[in-house]
């Protein structure tokens, strides 16, 4: 297995942390184009020694860094990813850095080109929780002439959800790109709101259905999808994909019920 590239960072803000669940998030935006990603995690590799042995071993997460490399750093990004402000200067919009700003906590992802056995797929990544500092800046001339390029490197925390089970990352991987990149943006909020409508009405109709008027076996596939459907519904930002695929498997369920004979 080798990984031979890397696109499509995004970043979302959480927006709330109920107790005992992951966090939802605010829209979310694409922060640029991807350089490099390097992740550094921290376990606690806590032992315990007993009889002149290690008889327990905890490696479980503590922390970890992320830095990424991107190509630019947009107005849009400098505020909504690392908490810069817009301030009117003498009649100027500038994009101010000031020690009282906090950079917002907010999920991030990215994905990877995956090539195993002469077969490409697409490894999406996203952490749950992240906070991102400001990026040291390198400038310099072109020497001779030649152009050196200077591109921002940030590094962010990386924390866990306050979920059960503290989770910090989510792995996924796809077939086609444009798998990856709709689960990324439906994470991270990005894009148009889905249309509910025909969901929704699939939901009623399935809703008002009477279980014992069908055999159980054709029962069971409508209640699988209607509880899906209800899922989606309640989802912060799902994909149209998504909603779509939904109203689809709950609809043909439906039109596939057998009726008990009396």
């Amino acid at each position: 297995m080798a990984y031979i590239g890397l696109k499509h960072p995004v970043f979302a803000p959480i927006t709330a942390e109920p107790a005992s669940s992951l966090p939802t998030y605010g829209a979310g935006l694409v922060v640029g184009h991807a350089i490099a990603a390097n992740v550094t995690i921290e376990l606690s590799e806590s032992k315990l020694p007993a009889d002149d042995m290690i008889v327990e071993i905890d490696n479980s997460f503590v922390s970890g860094t992320i830095s990424t490399g991107i190509d630019d750093l947009s107005d849009e990004v400098l505020q909504a990813w690392l908490g810069n402000k817009k301030v009117t200067v003498g009649g100027v919009d500038v994009i101010r850095s000031a020690a009282n700003y906090e950079a917002p906590e907010g999920g991030f992802g990215y994905y990877r080109v995956r090539k195993k056995n002469g077969v490409r797929s697409f490894r999406a990544y996203w952490y749950y929780k992240t906070k991102w500092g400001m990026p040291s800046e390198e400038a310099a001339t072109k020497p001779d002439g030649s152009i050196e390029w200077q591109t921002p490197s940030i590094e962010g925390a990386i924390m866990t959800a306050q979920d059960a089970d503290n989770s910090w990352r989510d792995m996924a991987t796809f077939a086609t790109e444009a798998e990856a990149v709709a689960w990324l943006e439906e994470l991270a909020n990005i894009g148009e709101p889905a249309d509910l409508t025909d969901l929704n009405t699939a939901i009623t109709a399935a809703q008002v259905l009477d279980p014992e008027a069908y055999t159980s076996v054709s029962w069971v596939d409508v209640a699988v999808a209607l509880d899906e459907a209800v899922a989606v519904t309640a989802m912060e930002s799902p994909s149209q994909t998504r909603v779509d695929q939904a109203e689809s498997v709950l609809t043909t369920a439906m039109a596939s019920l057998v009726e008990r004979v009396v």
